[in-house]
């Protein structure tokens, strides 16, 4: 090229671009400034007169970009262009390592937030797919083993047939009775154990609430704890009825290693233990009230069972997106928990320390509680922002502490609301973007 004032024309898919030779010279080592470089002696090139026209057959769209990058030291995109695209282009012309401006950086990566978005859903709803597959009916398993398709869709799917309504309903009905034996028997648990236990508060007279309930303990080893007999032979009876259909599903379906994973079907086995065990141990639980006590908190599991009657209704999808949305954020849920307990360490410690300085001054009252366990407590509550009362600052110090922990846990608490109302907010505009294309085939 004679000079770097002389004008050059570039033909890039049938559209032509005219610049100067200086422009494409702004960066060495580049396509463009390969062109302006003389070619070597002694080739035809070199003896003929200076080419003024080069043909790329690239994208001419992308190229008013490209050149535009060269004219002002700023790459900037078209707001619907694909990213790989983009960065294959760049690539041709050896402007891989080109910054692309805040602008049109925020806009592609906006749509590339989108479309991993949508990957992560589409990946989501395939995995739902593939458990329906594989939970679903073997069709060529022979005839030995033909009825355990018919058994599980039975016991597993019950808007399948009215046979499986009907299964599902009688099942739900035992639910109900034992969530109601469930109910009176605490009842009477409630009875027994407010007229025969005092309730261990919080406080400095820790140890003599320990002296208290040793007393009352050898007061009470005659006392015996009687439930009612129809109770248990009802409760019996319901879970004959959920060991049986738990061990019908348990023959009949088709990946037994998923089936014991699954937290319902856990449940469903640990339901089946406190009647078991009465039966086994007999007159003995009813001297043993912290027995008693266990056996009816493993009975509330009774409750799990009532989630089966959502098999009734067609998962919607508000509540897929939800549950996608808690399972693509554990990272920023397990740092949420991170950050808690190490509040919930340090203000426990801090309120202690502060307490007791306090009370190292005379006519500051007594202190009202006997460990570190209970300073954590309260800073649990306080934090939440519930504040129960059983257990509150009276130094100085103690205040200040309760203000600052309070004021923190209203600040901590709303850190992960947002981050899961957005992205849920994005996967829920996937979602029915995804559903509008499914009717129509393109998906």
């Amino acid at each position: 090229m004679e000079g770097l004032d002389d004008k050059l024309i570039l033909n890039v898919g049938g559209m032509r671009h005219e610049t100067y030779i200086s422009t494409v010279r702004a960066f060495p080592g580049t396509r463009l400034y390969k062109l302006t470089e003389p070619p070597p002696p002694g080739t035809p090139a070199a003896q003929g007169p200076p080419v003024r026209e080069f043909f790329f057959d690239r994208n001419p769209e992308l190229f008013s970009y490209v050149l535009g990058y060269y004219r002002t030291r700023q790459l900037h995109c078209p707001a619907d262009v694909c990213r790989d695209v983009l960065e294959e282009e760049l690539a041709y012309w050896g402007l891989a390592e080109a910054p692309l401006a805040p602008c049109c950086w925020l806009k592609l990566g906006g749509r590339e937030t989108r479309t991993q978005d949508f990957l992560s859903w589409e990946a989501c709803e395939n995995a739902h797919v593939d458990e329906r597959l594989l939970l679903n009916p073997i069709e060529s398993q022979g005839l030995r083993n033909a009825w355990k398709p018919w058994l599980w869709v039975l016991l597993d799917q019950p808007r399948s047939s009215l046979g499986a309504k009907c299964l599902s309903l009688i099942s739900a009905l035992f639910a109900v009775c034992a969530l109601v034996i469930f109910f009176q028997e605490t009842e009477v648990q409630l009875d027994y154990f407010s007229a025969n236990f005092t309730p261990v508060g919080h406080g400095a007279g820790a140890g003599g609430n320990h002296q208290q309930q040793q007393q009352q303990q050898q007061q009470n080893n005659g006392l015996v704890y009687r439930r009612a007999p129809h109770l248990l032979y009802l409760e019996l009876l319901c879970a004959l009825w959920f060991g049986t259909e738990l061990f019908a599903r348990a023959i009949s379906c088709p990946d037994k290693v998923r089936f014991l994973c699954s937290p319902l079907n856990l449940a469903d086995i640990f339901c089946l233990f406190p009647v078991l065990v009465e039966l086994v141990v007999g007159d003995k639980a009813e001297r043993q009230p912290r027995l008693s006590l266990t056996l009816g908190a493993i009975r509330s599991l009774y409750v799990l069972k009532l989630v089966r009657l959502l098999g009734f209704l067609e998962k919607s999808l508000a509540l897929r997106v939800l549950v996608h949305t808690l399972h693509s954020s554990w990272k920023e849920v397990c740092a949420f928990i991170l950050i808690w307990v190490a509040e919930i360490l340090f203000f426990g410690s801090l309120f202690l320390y502060g307490e007791l300085l306090g009370m190292s001054t005379p006519n500051q009252g007594e202190l009202h509680f006997g460990d570190i366990f209970t300073c954590l407590w309260w800073t649990v509550i306080t934090l939440t922002t519930v504040g129960y009362g059983d257990v509150y600052p009276l130094s100085s110090l103690g205040q200040l502490t309760a203000a600052v922990t309070a004021t923190v846990g209203m600040c901590t608490g709303v850190l992960l609301v947002p981050v899961l109302l957005v992205r849920f907010q994005r996967y829920y505009a996937v979602a029915l973007a995804r559903q509008k294309l499914r009717p129509s085939g393109i998906l």
